[in-house]
């Protein structure tokens, strides 16, 4: 080969390198980041909002709690309880005051504490450190997410989400409320990526993301809601305007009747009224009715001792139900009698020694405290404490009780308030009640009460019970923390009040702006009008500092009992049996002296 030869090839080599060294150094450096096989998210934020732990993508195993998450991730600081991991620190955060670490999983707070809430693939948890007396005001979204030629997948759905929730979390929420799957991915640096919404066949297609009708150039976990944003998924990139331009104001809370001691003292005025109206029976079975008028002061039924006393002797003492052996209780207590001595029964024993307290439910340990505090009655030295550990045993993790299950409902922790109440300076009764005062404040809707499935919607009674609770541990119902833009607990539970002077157990007819204030038609309902009066007395008790309503210690007039068929008296059951034996003996000694005397007389 000629020299010129070896130097066209050495030219042509020399520049082949250049422009592929060149091509190499311009072309943007890629990152391959690893698709997790199963994966989740997680952020920590402070109450600012800001950062605490930046959002980290954790690869999980089955069984894999949040605590244990976050726990791998950073530095956790967490105490053993009855109810699970009671966080303390995250990162070096320690919690002060009133503060504690609110766990949201997909934009909204879990029903479960971190370490029961078990993760599965895609979810994204948030921890914030937050003030329980503060109102966390939550965000009105709406979703939806169209198909090839305008199918529906999700139709637009309003959802309710936690600041700092993304439009991950907003489609997550929408897809739950209609069963449909949604089909992700997590990687290790791009986070969660959604692959499919309800098993659409794409084809060559994706998921295109938009909010308020202009495509997004960041992922759905990326991109932060804001009040009265439209996230829109579509497969063809198409998307609709919004309809209204204008962000929607966020909802304040509505001005409604103030709640004054004439307003509460009219709707137990109205209550006695409807109870006289329709000749309520005061009778054996009816405690609620009884409880209610021992707490207004009214003068208390004759009918009710009588017929407790009837069944007492009928049933030898042995009351089968212990519910009903509890309210009972509770009911002598209320009408100035000793349940310890009625007829010769001692039905306190008969609570303690009763078969069902061997393996109870969270109800029967709530009345059988109350019960037993109803007359501050003497009981064995640890039955009380064997109550209240129990109670606390049945704590769900993260606060709050339910009749079954684990899902913590309104209206159970609210008795339970009630119950612990009275032993609120030992330290681990009062941190489960700050748990379940913050639960109860966090579980509240925007219209101010409790919605439930079990209960059929809002119910009246849930309202009644928390506010009956939140009364009696000292916290006020209408509250910062308990008032929603619908209005406080004490303004909701008033929504239900009917024109005979009831409440009813559903807002029956749908108001045409559920944020009203105003009253809604309905029917009423003995057991809704029985706990509405009694939340109504528990709030005016807790404004006055008069105490529960469930402890009867001022001790009413005693009820004189009426007589029997055979017109012989029936012993008054508020005097003691100790001073009637006494009297026995008295007699008996006086009619042995003047028999002596008269056979003496005699002889």
């Amino acid at each position: 080969m000629n020299k010129t030869m070896m130097q066209r090839l050495t030219a042509i080599i020399t520049i082949f390198l250049l422009v592929v060294s060149n091509l190499v150094f311009l072309q943007p450096e890629v990152s391959h980041a690893a698709a997790l096989e199963n994966g989740v998210t997680i952020s920590v934020v402070d109450g600012a909002g800001d950062d605490i732990l930046p959002m980290t993508a954790v690869s999980i195993d089955e069984g894999d709690t949040a605590f244990d998450v976050l726990n791998e991730v950073t530095t956790v600081i967490a105490e053993d309880t009855n109810w699970g991991k009671d966080i303390k620190s995250i990162d070096g955060t320690t919690l002060e005051g009133t503060n504690f670490w609110a766990f949201y999983v997909n934009g909204k707070a879990s029903n479960l504490g971190s370490s029961s809430y078990q993760v599965t693939n895609g979810d994204n948890l948030l921890f914030v450190y937050t003030d329980w007396t503060q109102t966390v005001e939550e965000l009105n979204v709406t979703v939806s997410a169209i198909a090839n030629e305008g199918a529906e997948v999700i139709p637009e759905t309003v959802v309710k989400l936690v600041p700092g929730a993304t439009s991950y979390d907003a489609l997550m929420q929408a897809a739950s409320e209609h069963s449909v799957e949604v089909l992700v991915t997590v990687y290790s640096d791009y986070f969660s990526f959604v692959n499919n919404i309800g098993n659409v066949d794409l084809g060559t297609d994706w998921w295109h993301l938009g909010v308020n009708g202009t495509e997004l150039q960041v992922g759905a976990i990326s991109y932060e809601v804001a009040e009265g944003d439209h996230v829109q998924f579509t497969t063809d990139g198409t998307l609709l305007p919004p309809e209204d331009s204008e962000p929607e104001t966020p909802v304040d809370p509505v001005a409604g009747e103030p709640i004054t001691d004439s307003v509460v003292e009219e709707n137990i005025t109205n209550i006695l009224s409807y109870i006289e109206s329709n000749n309520v029976s005061l009778t054996y079975g009816n405690e609620w009715w009884i409880w209610g008028l021992a707490n207004a002061g009214a003068e208390m039924p004759v009918s009710y001792l009588t017929s407790v006393i009837e069944e007492v002797k009928e049933v030898d003492g042995n009351i089968r139900s212990v519910f009903d052996l509890e309210k009972v209780i509770i009911g002598l207590s209320a009408v100035g009698s000793d349940a310890s001595s009625i007829v010769g029964y001692d039905l306190i024993d008969k609570l303690v020694n009763h078969k069902n307290l061997e393996n109870p439910s969270i109800n029967m340990l709530i009345y059988a405290l109350l019960a037993v505090d109803s007359g501050q009655y003497e009981t064995p030295a640890d039955f009380r404490t064997q109550l209240i550990d129990s109670i606390l045993a049945q704590e769900i993790d993260g606060g709050g009780w339910s009749l079954m299950g684990n899902t913590p409902s309104a209206d159970m922790t609210g008795m339970v308030l009630a119950s612990l109440a009275p032993y609120s300076d030992q330290a681990n009764v009062q941190a489960a009640i700050d748990r379940a005062v913050q639960f109860l404040s966090t579980a509240q809707d925007a219209t101010g009460g409790y919605s439930s499935g079990s209960n059929g919607g809002d119910s009246s009674e849930s309202v009644a019970q928390v506010i009956i609770g939140l009364s009696t541990v000292g916290v006020d119902p209408t509250g910062d923390a308990f008032t929603k833009a619908g209005g406080n607990l004490v303004q909701h539970l008033l929504k239900f009040k009917q024109a005979d002077g009831g409440f009813s157990h559903l807002l029956e007819e749908e108001s045409s702006n559920e944020m009203s204030i105003q009253q809604v038609e309905g029917s009423s309902d003995a057991i809704a009008t029985q706990q509405a009066m009694l939340a109504l007395q528990a709030y005016q008790n807790f404004v006055n500092g008069s105490g529960s309503v469930y402890q009867f210690t001022s001790d009413p007039s005693p009820v004189e009992p009426v007589a029997d068929e055979n017109e012989n008296k029936l012993p008054n059951t508020a005097t003691s049996t100790t001073n009637m034996m006494l009297i026995g003996f008295a007699l008996l000694f006086v009619g042995g002296a003047l028999f002596f005397i008269n056979r003496k007389r005699a002889a």
